[in-house]
């Protein structure tokens, strides 16, 4: 893996220190910086954040800020439109939610991120899982619940 996408709630973890997972935003954070992994930031990330605190409190100095464009937006619509085939299993999910992800997978395939790191494991397969699916792509998704030490597979 040579790039990462920040999920909203990845960044509120990173920058909450009384979070039960900041610790595993930090080690994850400085992972990706000791190896020289692109760090990219979505604008939609950064609106999703500014709800809640000030946007210019993030790394900005170590990531790429992405803007979402025409051509994000006629993707995110193609893969809203592959959930929709399917809607029992989004059933449960909140449309904004959903909207969002779609928006950020976007980026991810129009960029050829190669990975994303989100607190949300329950959009692996609600959501990402279909669409790569169905676009015939992969990233490598890291769920934050998981220490960096077991993501990486070392025993201490």
């Amino acid at each position: 893996m040579d790039s990462i996408l920040l999920d909203t709630s990845f960044c509120i973890r990173l920058l909450k220190s009384n979070d039960d997972l900041h610790q595993n935003a930090k080690d994850y954070f400085k992972y990706f910086m000791e190896k020289k992994i692109e760090i990219f930031l979505s604008s939609i990330v950064v609106a999703e954040y500014s709800v809640k605190d000030d946007p210019a409190n993030l790394p900005l100095d170590f990531v790429k800020i992405i803007p979402f464009d025409f051509f994000d937006g006629k993707t995110a619509g193609e893969f809203h439109s592959i959930l929709l085939h399917n809607k029992e299993q989004i059933a449960n999910i909140e449309r904004n939610v959903i909207k969002d992800d779609c928006k950020l997978m976007a980026q991810l395939f129009n960029r050829n991120i190669h990975g994303y790191i989100t607190k949300d494991h329950k959009s692996f397969s609600q959501i990402i899982a279909p669409i790569q699916a169905s676009k015939n792509f992969t990233i490598e998704l890291i769920d934050l619940v998981i220490p960096l030490k077991d993501f990486k597979g070392e025993l201490f």
